[in-house]
């Protein structure tokens, strides 16, 4: 493809709904890639949203391809990685085939249904010399990390107690793969994933123990849920996930001599509070963070590096962890 630059990994992209939609807006700003192909259902779909993308006012100059199916795609091969944005019962499908084209891969979460699943992609990218890392968007960005060194510091003393808030209000519809349990929705799958992964990175340990109960919607998935887990000899963890739920938003992480207070720690862009006994609330923030990249630049970065040999951010055990407790979860609901 003329005018490509093939210094920058090029990016293609299965699946044309609202998370593809962010992840190609912000990838015009990464420092690293630039998006070279999408691909839906039908080629007028893939066109679309490629019009919308280029017209927009983070378009670029180069049109990315259009393809008609996700098979086609992978065998572009002008195409370094792929993004996979399909609903969840496709992840593990199609990551597989875009290994098996040779291509490394960025997956939405979760990676798959379940933790057999993700242990037979990651074998897969080893044996194909590929980088695979499931999209947890908010563990590349900088101010986690921050938040992370804050605890460590000793800060807020030894965490006792995590509360992890994930909800969002939207209209309930089986046009929406967030409300088909054929297509692996539901809020634990969908947001609660995320605060279980948060957990575990705070406290830096595996849970012993967990309690969880969701309410089912009339079309038969978890619209909201609440959980505990507790740690070996650490803190104990409650969160609420919710897709039909109004909510503030904030977690706290609470320890011996203070707590932090988070908005939206999975956006990892809008700083956080650090409250300590006879001192002023302190807002905290990443040096120069007006000047960062969108979040879903930094984690394309962030990939991009993996690639040239820098560590993981989201390591295969973290999400193979992360996947067997989900299930774990799923299966005392499904018990009920």
């Amino acid at each position: 493809m003329q005018g490509r630059d093939h210094k920058r990994l090029r990016w293609g992209i299965l699946g044309t709904g609202n998370i593809a939609t962010q992840f190609a807006e912000n990838l015009i700003q990464s420092g690293t890639g630039q998006l070279t192909a999408v691909a839906s259902r039908s080629i007028e779909s893939a066109g679309r949203f490629i019009d919308e993308w280029s017209e927009g006012p983070t378009g670029g100059t180069n049109r990315p391809s259009p393809f008609g199916d996700y098979a086609s795609l992978l065998t572009d091969p002008d195409l370094d990685a792929i993004y996979i944005a399909l609903p969840n019962t496709l992840h593990f499908q199609w990551t597989a085939a875009a290994l098996e084209a040779g291509k490394h891969v960025l997956c939405e979460k979760p990676l798959a249904l379940s933790a057999a699943e993700a242990k037979t992609l990651f074998a897969s990218a080893e044996e194909k010399g590929r980088i695979l890392i499931e999209g947890f968007m908010y563990r590349a960005h900088p101010q986690t990390q921050l938040i992370l060194e804050t605890i460590a510091a000793g800060e807020i003393g030894e965490i006792q107690l995590i509360q992890l808030n994930f909800c969002f209000n939207r209209p309930a519809s089986r046009d929406d793969a967030r409300f088909r349990a054929d297509r692996g929705g539901g809020s634990l799958m969908d947001v609660g994933c995320y605060c279980i992964d948060f957990a575990r990175s705070l406290a830096g340990k595996e849970p012993t123990s967990f309690h969880f109960t969701a309410h089912e919607h009339e079309l038969g998935v978890d619209d909201f849920a609440a959980g505990s887990i507790a740690f070996r000899d650490g803190p104990l963890a409650s969160f609420v996930c919710g897709m039909t739920v109004t909510t503030d938003q904030v977690s706290r992480i609470y320890g011996t001599r203070g707590w932090i207070e988070i908005p939206r720690f999975w956006k990892a862009q809008e700083g956080f509070t650090l409250h300590r006994p006879n001192h002023s609330p302190e807002h905290r923030s990443v040096p120069g963070a007006d000047g960062l990249p969108p979040l879903y630049a930094i984690e394309a970065d962030a990939f991009a590096a993996v690639i040239a040999g820098a560590a993981h951010w989201n390591p295969p055990q973290n999400t193979i962890a992360n996947l067997e407790i989900i299930e774990a979860m799923r299966g005392a609901l499904e018990a009920k």
